[in-house]
């Protein structure tokens, strides 16, 4: 159970690796700084089921997002986001914000309704969910090797 600083610091470490995966394709300054941001959120992410750091940065993105779905007048976003933004107070801790298939799931829907407000940015919110994703699976592996080496400590 890494502490907020050490998911940053797996989000850091997530990022370069990520980073140098894409270097063929020449990623602008944008790209570079916004995959940044994403990965860090990323690696916060997990942790919006329990009073954290990343549960105040969500619920402090989702209320702008969700104003801006209401100026736009979004109102199929704006109502699946408002249920989706309780989720996470209706499920235990390390349960279904833990699951590599539910990050995924979620990545694709956050895609695609990002999509559908922005269609010209499609290219730039895919690798912006990439870096997302691999930011939530930083933070689940870290939770699974240090719940495995406490474990194996405690053993002894």
């Amino acid at each position: 159970m890494p502490s907020y600083r050490g998911h940053l610091i797996g989000g850091v470490v997530t990022y370069i690796v990520v980073l140098q995966g894409i270097q063929y394709a020449q990623p602008n300054a944008h790209v570079i700084f916004q995959g940044f941001l994403f990965c860090l959120l990323g690696s916060l992410f997990p942790d919006i089921d329990v009073k954290s750091k990343g549960q105040k940065v969500f619920y402090s993105l989702l209320l702008l997002f969700l104003l801006y779905c209401l100026y736009m007048q979004k109102w199929i976003i704006f109502t699946s986001l408002s249920l989706l933004g309780i989720v996470p107070m209706l499920v235990r801790h390390r349960g279904l914000f833990h699951q590599i298939w539910f990050l995924l799931f979620l990545t694709l829907v956050m895609m695609v309704c990002m999509s559908s407000l922005q269609k010209s940015y499609s290219a730039i919110l895919l690798a912006n969910c990439c870096f997302f994703f691999a930011g939530c699976l930083s933070h689940v592996v870290l939770d699974r090797v240090y719940s495995k080496v406490k474990r194996f400590f405690s053993k002894k």
